[in-house]
């Protein structure tokens, strides 16, 4: 069975997402767990070591037939919506940790439960723009 253009880079995304939460939630918890950081900072090292894999993948596998003329207004919007995330998951998990329950596994558990769930909230809208304003083509007649 041959899946749509469209439904085929809806299955990218979702491979995409997918690795770049396992990196994600993997750099968190080893951050988190082994006290290296606190939520807030494992939050922010976990987006960063996420984005550029997410980015390259999202860039060359799953639109392929971006517009490439404007790599850096394109590398500037995939930048601020991964800064708006990292904002949004950042602030979910200081506030888990901060109402978690005593006991470092239960602490644990919760920051990265509350972590995770930032990313699947966020995920719909994440793909509706880069779909939409990241990596769009460029419209037919419109100078490169």
């Amino acid at each position: 069975m041959r899946l749509s253009p469209r439904w085929r880079r809806f299955w990218r995304y979702g491979i995409t997402s997918g690795v770049a939460t396992v990196v994600s939630e993997l750099t968190l918890l080893g951050l988190y767990a082994d006290h290296l950081f606190g939520a807030s900072g494992s939050a922010i090292l976990a987006n960063l070591a996420s984005s550029v894999p997410s980015y390259l993948m999202s860039r060359y596998w799953i639109w392929p037939e971006a517009d490439r003329a404007g790599a850096a207004r394109q590398m500037g919007l995939y930048w601020a919506t991964s800064l708006a995330s990292l904002v949004v998951s950042t602030a979910g998990t200081s506030l888990a940790a901060a109402h978690a329950p005593s006991g470092h596994l239960a602490h644990v558990v919760v920051v990265g439960v509350a972590y995770i769930g930032t990313y699947a909230l966020l995920w719909v809208a994440k793909y509706v723009v880069y779909q939409k304003l990241i990596f769009r083509r460029r419209p037919v007649g419109e100078p490169a």
